[in-house]
């Protein structure tokens, strides 16, 4: 099926730093403002997907077992075939396909208002995939506040108490950072996909984006004030 090595152009010992910079060299080739090709949009997500399995340490490994496994099989049956891999469609290609398919509208859309209208959509479809996101940050965030505040008193009553609330606050204080990371990472992808499927450029794609999260982020927090 794909060898993702060679989408990505790179060889199968290739560190993950070489990983990464193929993938950034050829997220900006395939890039719309780039690249106005018709199967841009498709070789965007076939590097992706190459990216995303060959990125991660445990998904790498699986995939190299798979296919040192066919090339066992040739080499034992002699059959003069090629690498056949099952494939790992992770959640990133799944968001990509979906993403493609909805674009089909906005670029159907007969005037600027619909295309309005498609790209005010998408941008609400990305956001929501950090709700949970948002919800785990506030009540890690409820945890941190209630944990601070009893700390000297803890302390002040019993030193090892006082030691495990403080390691409690460094595992949440380094929850909250974890999730922003990730968070950070993956919506940089998202507008990424945003822009190449859309063909608008990458500011536009983070202008549109960035604006509907901050809408619902600030109705958030008016509903948390207002309930509390």
């Amino acid at each position: 099926m794909k060898d993702y090595y060679s989408l990505l152009g790179i060889e199968s010992n290739a560190t993950k730093a070489d990983i990464k910079k193929s993938y950034r060299l050829l997220a900006t080739k395939f890039h719309p403002d780039k690249n106005n090709a018709p199967n841009s949009a498709e070789k965007f997500i076939a590097i992706t997907e190459a990216y995303d399995v060959l990125s991660n340490k445990k998904s790498r490994a699986r995939y190299d077992l798979m296919r040192w496994q066919e090339l066992k099989r040739k080499r034992e049956s002699g059959d003069d075939y090629n690498i056949v891999v099952p494939p790992i469609e992770s959640t990133r290609t799944r968001r990509n396909k979906a993403q493609k398919k909805r674009s089909t509208k906005y670029h159907q859309a007969k005037n600027e208002t619909e295309k309005l209208f498609q790209l005010v959509i998408e941008s609400f479809h990305i956001v929501s995939r950090y709700i949970l996101h948002i919800l785990g940050i506030t009540l890690l965030g409820v945890i941190l506040n209630s944990a601070i505040g009893q700390l000297l008193v803890v302390f002040e009553k019993n030193l090892f108490q006082g030691l495990i609330i403080s390691v409690l606050i460094s595992a949440i204080i380094y929850g909250i950072v974890w999730i922003c990371k990730n968070v950070f990472i993956e919506f940089k992808k998202d507008l990424e996909a945003f822009s190449v499927f859309y063909k608008i450029s990458q500011k536009n794609a983070a202008t549109f984006a960035v604006s509907i999260f901050a809408l619902i982020l600030l109705l958030y927090l008016i509903l948390l004030k207002v309930s509390f």
